[in-house]
Order: structure tokens, then C-alpha cells, then sequence
């Protein structure tokens, strides 16, 4: 019983009815089409219009026809179509993977449309044929159909009947399978299509990359600072506990506001990383250099002798440019602090003609010392990017028995912004 099973199945098959659904639209399509054909065939012959007038409308009707075939959201249709009602596996050609349609997709698209509009056609007219001619097969043997016969004789008919039902099954679905097969490789990009798209999916990870990069320059800049000025503050006040509670209560008060600033930041930052970067997150205070002052007051806190030198107007600083020489000194400070424990450092910022010079130095710790500096890390990476961004120079290394970074940040044509 297995091969009548399988003679069957296309009548049971759920994918034989999308699939006959499928050509169904092709010759819903098909309809004005043929109409508007019938239409000028009937007025051409009844004298309505003459051969000229005739000819130039139906040029007319083509090239309209022609151009709804071209249309840029008809290959979006045929795509779901196939991929619904074919079970096709059209390759990404919409959504967030889809790239601008050529002129060659869209022939392509509109190859598919005709071939679908006959595919269609002939099904609905071989079907029109065939369901008449199945009902008149089944019901010959008690009704009188010429030229079929009648009664016994036409004992035939109704198996005859079914078989032909059964193979216009069998034909649709096959014709639907064939669609669905070449259906990836019509209505698929192309190959401009496909390197646009992985140039755009390229782009995009470049993007997400570089914002986690400034999400990460800016957690390591901020909170890093933070914990190593509270550090340094706690150990200065568990040392002085006793002897001098007062200066104790100052150096826990700039731990909370070192830490409430350190929490700030990083809620921010995983705000983002938890949205993700094309999304909107808070608004959180940028910290640019008139908020140097704090800064400054947190590390002399910490038991840092800061010394700052400014030179021009510093409120003429673009604001990217002035966010950026911010991290650049607290960073700065931040390594003296690490590295040189709490030594001397000497800021100089010059506001010049479209550029802002900003130099940090401070004396390297003693010599053998666990945190004598040799060469710079993350920090100085960090704000190498920084600057880079800006289209500036870094200099940062030793120098005599000194650590010096040099940054120049020009601002003519600077353009973005920091987080």
C-alpha cells in the first residue's frame, strides 16, 4: 500500500496547497494583463482603433506594466512569497542584512514575476480543463455525457476521474518544487548585493568595537582613578586615625565623593553595554575641563602636590577637545599616583590658535621601588586613542628622572563627541 500512499500524498501535503496558493497569485497577476490584451484585441478587430493608435496604446500598457514589474518593493514581496508559500531559502535580502537593490536584481525580480505570471496562468487554465473533465469522468456511469458512456461501460471513468485529479496534484506540486529551487538563485543578491552587505555588516562591527573601546577607555579612566585616589585616601587616614581625626574625616569625605562619581560613571557605561550602542541610554554628566578644580582638590587630597600652570582661555576649547584633555590629565595623575606614589606633579595647559597643549610630569619613584615606572600600559594606550581620535600627538616616556606626557589636541575641523 505504500506506493498508493505516495500517490496520494500531494492531496494530503500541506506544501501542495502553498505551493498551488503560489501560482495562484501568479495568475492573479496575469489577470489584468490578459484582460487589457483581450481589451485591445477586440478593439483592434472590431475597428475600434485603428493598427497606429492600437499599437502606440499598447506600447503604452508594456511599458507601465513593465514598470510596476521594476518596482523596488516588489522584489520584497516575491521573497516573502517564496519563502512562505515555497518553503524557498531565499538568502537575506531584507531586514537589518539587506543592501541597496541594483538594476540587476530587479531584471532578475521582474524575470521571476513573468515566469510566475505564465507558471500561474497555465496552472489555473490546465485546472479549469481538468476539475470538469475529473467531475464529468466520476459521475459518467449515471449520467448521460457525451461522448463518455454510460452505466456499467463506464465503470472506468470514475477511477479515470480521480487519477486525473490526483496528477494535476502531482503537477502543481512539482511545478511549486521546481519555483522553489530556482527561486534562491533569482531572487537572491547578487554579488555587488553580497559584498555590500558584508561591507555593511563589517561597518556595523566596527562601530559596536569602537564604542565598547570608548566605553572602555572611559571605565578604566574614571573608576581606575577613582580606586586609586581612595586607596591612596584610606591608607593617609587609617595612618593619621588617631593623631589627627580631622584631616581622617576630610579624606573620607573625598572617598564618598570619589566613589558616588566612580558609581555614576559606571552606570552609565553599562547602561550602554546593557541597551547595547544603538540605543539611547541616560544622559550622564561629562566631565570636561572645568571640572579640573575637583580633580585637582581629590588627588592634593590623596597626598598629591599639584601644581597647575594654565595659559590661554580655556573656555574657547571646543567641548570633544576639552573632554578629552580631562581624561588625559586624570589619567596622567592616576599612573603618578600608581606608579610614583604621592609625588609632586607639574599640569601645564596652553590654549593656543586651535590647539591645546596639555603636559603632566612628575618625578618617577625611587629607584628599585615596586612602583617605579619603565614603561606606560593601558593608560597610555588609552589616551593614544584618545588623542588619535582628535587627529593629535602623545608623547608619553621618560625623561631623566621624570615621567612626562605631552598631548597636543588641535581642534580646527575636530568634530565628535565623547560619551
Amino acid at each position: 500500500m505504500g506506493w498508493l500512499r505516495l500517490l496520494f500524498t500531494p492531496l494530503t501535503d500541506g506544501a501542495t496547497w502553498r505551493r498551488a496558493l503560489h501560482l495562484l497569485l501568479g495568475a492573479v497577476v496575469a489577470l489584468p494583463y490578459g484582460a487589457l490584451g483581450w481589451l485591445f484585441a477586440l478593439a483592434i478587430g472590431s475597428g475600434g482603433l485603428d493598427v497606429v493608435s492600437g499599437t502606440v496604446l499598447l506600447a503604452l500598457a508594456v511599458a507601465a506594466g513593465a514598470a510596476v514589474a521594476f518596482a523596488p518593493g516588489v522584489r520584497a514581496l516575491e521573497v516573502t512569497a517564496a519563502r512562505a508559500l515555497l518553503d524557498a531559502a531565499v538568502p537575506g535580502t531584507d531586514g537589518r542584512d539587506a543592501a541597496p537593490t541594483t538594476w540587476s536584481a530587479r531584471r532578475r525580480a521582474a524575470g521571476w514575476l513573468a515566469l510566475n505570471v505564465v507558471a500561474g496562468a497555465v496552472t489555473v487554465l490546465v485546472t479549469l480543463v481538468v476539475v470538469p473533465t475529473a467531475i464529468a469522468l466520476v459521475t459518467a456511469p449515471w449520467r448521460d455525457i457525451a461522448p463518455l458512456p454510460v452505466g456499467a461501460a463506464a465503470a472506468w471513468c470514475p477511477v479515470a476521474g480521480v487519477l486525473l485529479v490526483v496528477l494535476l496534484a502531482h503537477a502543481v506540486s512539482a511545478t511549486g518544487a521546481v519555483l522553489g529551487r530556482l527561486a534562491p538563485g533569482v531572487l537572491g543578491p547578487d554579488r555587488r548585493e553580497r559584498l555590500r552587505a558584508e561591507l555593511a555588516a563589517a561597518q556595523r562591527v566596527a562601530d559596536d568595537l569602537a564604542v565598547r573601546n570608548r566605553l572602555a577607555r572611559e571605565l578604566h579612566d574614571s573608576v581606575g582613578h577613582a580606586l586609586t585616589v581612595t586607596t591612596l585616601q584610606a591608607e593617609a587616614a587609617a595612618r593619621v586615625l588617631d593623631g589627627d581625626p580631622e584631616f581622617a574625616r576630610r579624606a573620607l569625605g573625598a572617598i564618598a565623593d570619589a566613589g558616588r562619581g566612580a558609581l555614576a560613571d559606571l552606570d552609565h557605561v553599562l547602561g550602554i553595554l546593557r541597551d547595547g550602542p544603538g540605543e539611547s541610554p541616560p544622559t550622564a554628566p561629562a566631565a570636561d575641563l572645568a571640572d579640573l578644580p575637583g580633580l585637582l582638590d581629590g588627588a592634593r587630597t590623596a597626598g598629591v602636590d599639584v601644581r597647575l600652570d594654565v595659559r590661554g582661555d580655556l573656555g574657547a576649547v571646543p567641548a570633544a577637545v576639552s573632554r578629552e584633555a580631562y581624561r588625559i590629565v586624570q589619567e596622567s595623575l592616576t599612573n603618578a599616583l600608581r606608579h610614583a606614589g604621592p609625588v609632586p606633579v607639574a599640569v601645564r595647559l596652553d590654549a593656543g590658535a586651535g590647539q591645546l597643549a596639555v603636559d603632566v610630569e612628575n618625578p618617577l619613584g625611587h629607584k628599585g621601588s615596586t612602583v617605579e615606572r619603565t614603561s606606560g600600559g593601558r593608560g597610555v594606550a588609552g589616551m593614544a586613542e584618545r588623542v588619535r581620535v582628535l587627529r593629535g600627538e602623545l608623547e608619553a616616556g621618560r625623561e631623566g628622572d621624570a615621567w612626562r606626557v605631552a598631548a597636543r589636541l588641535p581642534w580646527s575641523g575636530a568634530s565628535g563627541s565623547g560619551p
